[in-house]
């Protein structure tokens, strides 16, 4: 069982954050257990089977599979009163399980945002993070992805996804026969 350790200072988690994280309540992040001393953390993570995700073996419909991913898994995080203000979304928090792109094989590692950034803002810097700006198709529909994400509708947002996944599906499937 692989285990992840960090320390943090200068920042103070709601108690009810603190209590729903260290029970593993919200099964959408890795399992972890903290140590609180005033205003000082040690934050320690069970991998279990979980590895961070590998952008770069990812094709542009997996990509757009992972995005689809997060924000559903930020919709759940919002039910267990985690709402994506409390931690960052970034690439290299993200665990996969074999690196599969579906919200049911991925797993955040839960770290503290200070600054609070507001969902749409984060899931655009993800974005641009993943995006192989050498790949032109992906490009085009990953800066077309950040202009919807930026109007805040994330219903536009899935919808933009879903038919983008599905004319790649399709064109795979036409491809392939």
């Amino acid at each position: 069982m692989n285990r992840i350790k960090q320390e943090m200072s200068g920042y103070r988690l709601p108690m009810y954050i603190e209590e729903i994280l260290t029970n593993n309540y919200c099964p959408h992040f890795l399992k972890m257990s903290m140590i609180r001393e005033d205003e000082r953390y040690v934050f320690n993570y069970t991998t279990e089977r979980y590895k961070k995700i590998n952008i770069d073996a990812l094709d542009t419909y997996m990509k757009m599979l992972l995005l689809r991913s997060i924000i559903v898994l930020n919709e759940r995080n919002k039910e267990w009163l985690i709402k994506a203000e409390n931690y960052l979304i970034e690439p290299e928090l993200i665990y996969s399980v074999n690196n599969i792109v579906d919200e049911k094989f991925i797993k955040i590692l839960f770290y503290p945002d200070f600054k609070k950034m507001k969902f749409e803002h984060k899931i655009i810097i993800f974005a641009e993070k993943i995006k192989d700006k050498n790949d032109k198709e992906e490009s085009n529909l990953i800066n077309t992805f950040k202009t919807i994400a930026e109007k805040g509708d994330m219903n536009r947002v899935k919808i933009f996804l879903d038919k983008n996944i599905s004319r790649i599906e399709n064109r795979i499937a036409s491809e392939a026969s």
